[in-house]
Order: C-alpha cells, then structure tokens, then sequence
C-alpha cells in the first residue's frame, strides 16, 4: 500500500520564509492530499506510517531529534543548524542519518559537516528554486518595480542567534553592549541603499519577511507567503538578505540581490554556502557597482532542476 505523503510545517513561526519553503514542497510533490507535520514535534508523531519531505533548517530544540519511526524520511535541501549541530549528530543521530542517506544538502556548509560524520550526502540547494511563476502571475505579467524585502533586520534584531534560545546572562550582556554599533552599521548601510535606489527610476516597495504579529495564525501567515511570492514575481528587481526571499526570485527569473550586511556569524554565513552561484552575494557598500549593470542569472539553477526532478522520483518511489 503507498504511503501517505507529508510535508514540514512551521505553526509557530513568523518568518514568511518558513510557509514558502512549505509551498515550495507542496508544489513539488504535486500531491494535494499531503499533509504535514510540525518541524519541531517530528519526535511526537504516532499516525500512520507516513514519508516526509525533510526540507529546510533543523531546528530549534535538538532534544526533539531524531523524528518518530512512523516517518519515514526523504531528506532533500536539507540545512543543519550549527548552534545545535553536536547534538543533531550525536550517535544516534549520525546513525539515524545513514539509515537515511544520501542526504541532500541546502548548501554547502550542511554537505561538508555531514561528510565529516561519515555520512553520504551531496548539494542539492533548496527546494525553493523549484516554484513556477505561472503559479502566481500570469505569464503575461510584466515585472515593474523594485522590491526590497528585510535588507538589514539583523543588523537591528535583538533576538538570541538561530537556534540558541537558552542564552547565559553574559552572552545577553554581550548582545546589548553590540546595540549600539549595530545601529550604527544599520544606519550606514541603509544611506548605500538608498543612495543606489536614488539611482532609479522604477519604484520602490519595500515589505519584510517577517510577520511581526500582523499574521497570528498560521493560515494568516500562508496567506501572507502567498503574497509575498506573488509581489517577487512581479517584481523587476528583489533586494534582500533573507534567503527565501533571495531564492524564489531566482527560480521566477527574477533579478535579485543578496546583502550580507548583518549576516557574518556562523550561524547565518554557514545557510548561504554555495548560493554565490546562484545570485550576487555583496556588502551594502558594494551597491554602487551595480547602478546601470545588466545582471545575467547562473545557468546552475538547471542544474539543479535537474537533479531535483530525478529526486522526485526517488521520492514517490517509496511505498
């Protein structure tokens, strides 16, 4: 009998880039009986046995790894957390990975550290690069417009690191006594921006990737996702430093540029491994080689839809 197919889900989340990445695996698997399962209560799971599509960052709370043995798993884009990446691959979750492999990898960070371990995993990039355009605009849609999305949070944000959420008082002494000059890089990096932005003549929207608490629920929030693909994919021109921002444009055909203002600690460098690729990686301050310059995209998007392709395969293949 086939198994039923399940994708992540993210009810507690308020960053849009989490529902994308769901739509994203939504789509790709083409199923629309799919279900899904919360990312952090994969342990908790006790329904029939079910195969999940294991794409994305992993996670919050490492104590709730590995996932029940009613999942069966096909890992694909998959992002190993570093803050939480010596539990993820204790013992048992190396053991739980090889039982598993190959694994495929979101960047090239993730590929590496599991290689390390003995695990066999390769690049596959993120799942993300696989949304249609047609499947939120007409073909005909003209792109018009520029659309920055969270250039800079992180240089502002005063939240603990990814998946660090039991910060000692040090540390949270530490983040305060950086404020300060982070405002300062906020505030310089933004006069690049606008500075480049003055350069144009199209118009300018700007929107963030983050909630806030406009969306309190989690079909609010997919909603939200909903239009901030749409808005990406009408776009001429996507500035970001949110991945899931930065990728869909990609696979949209969509210009894009990728600010790493903020974005220097491990924790964030190690998600974008290997994207360079894939669009421009650069420093607010570089913003001004780009006035009036042509972008071509990569051809390794087709490389990787390729891959992904013979990956889906794999994937329905499982009974």
């Amino acid at each position: 009998m086939d198994l039923n197919t399940a994708v992540l889900s993210y009810p507690h989340s308020n960053n849009l880039g989490d529902p994308i990445q769901q739509i994203a695996a939504e789509h790709w698997i083409g199923n629309p009986k799919t279900e899904s399962i919360d990312r952090e209560a994969l342990h908790l799971y006790k329904g029939p046995k079910i195969k999940l599509l294991m794409n994305g960052w992993f996670m919050e709370n490492p104590t709730h790894w590995p996932p029940s043995p009613q999942i069966v798993p096909f890992f694909i884009s998959f992002h190993l957390n570093p803050a939480v990446e010596n539990k993820l691959l204790s013992d048992i979750g190396v053991a739980y990975l090889k039982a598993h492999q190959p694994i495929g990898c979101r960047d090239l960070y993730t590929k590496n550290r599991l290689e390390q371990k003995g695990i066999q995993a390769y690049y596959s990039s993120c799942l993300t690069l696989t949304l249609n355009r047609s499947a939120f605009v007409s073909p005909k849609t003209q792109r018009k417009g520029i659309l920055v999305i969270s250039p800079f949070e992180r240089l502002v944000a005063t939240a603990a690191p990814l998946g660090n959420q039991n910060n000692s008082f040090l540390q949270k002494a530490v983040e305060r006594a950086k404020r300060p000059l982070q405002r300062k890089r906020y505030h310089k990096a933004m006069k690049y921006l606008t500075d480049y932005l003055a350069q144009t003549e199209e118009t300018v929207a700007w929107t963030s990737q983050l909630t806030q608490g406009e969306h309190t629920t989690e079909h609010e929030r997919r909603n939200a996702a909903e239009k901030q693909l749409q808005a990406i994919a009408k776009a001429a021109l996507v500035i970001t430093s949110r991945i899931h921002s930065a990728l869909p444009a990609v696979a949209f055909g969509t210009p894009v540029l990728f600010l790493s203002d903020g974005l220097e600690h491990p924790n964030q460098k190690s998600r974008f491994e290997g994207m360079e690729s894939l669009f421009p990686i650069l420093k607010s301050s570089e913003l001004n080689q780009w006035i009036g310059r042509e972008y071509r995209f990569s051809s390794e998007k087709a490389n990787h839809l390729e891959r992904f392709e013979k990956e889906k395969k794999n994937f329905l293949k499982i009974r």
